[in-house]
């Protein structure tokens, strides 16, 4: 019996550390936002795969999409990205952006 309660945790305490790894990787966190010229600065940069031109989205509370945009600046670990300065009224401060997926040819 003891050794079925090891699995058991060992094998749920796996399962959350992926969960959390996998989600980390590929979201970043709003850190800044310069609604006046459009820029929304986050803490993921070209080692998380936001690269120059890649397109961001940015969404909030209940995964409701607020708006996207292109990366126009990234070091290793920040990005600039742009986009409608309507939209990054909307954008607050720890908002969470992802990568957009590609598109299949």
């Amino acid at each position: 019996m003891p050794k079925i309660k090891a699995v058991f945790l060992s094998t749920t305490a796996i399962a959350f550390a992926v969960m959390v790894w996998g989600t980390s990787a590929r979201a970043a966190e709003v850190t800044k936002v310069n609604a006046g010229e459009g820029h929304v600065y986050i803490d993921q940069g070209k080692d998380d795969g936001f690269v120059f031109g890649a397109e961001v989205c940015f969404y909030g509370p209940e995964e409701k999409k607020i708006a996207c945009g292109t990366v126009r600046q990234s070091q290793l670990t920040h990005a600039m990205v742009s986009v409608d300065k309507k939209a990054a009224k909307l954008i607050k401060k720890g908002t969470i952006a992802e990568l957009q997926k590609e598109k299949p040819d």
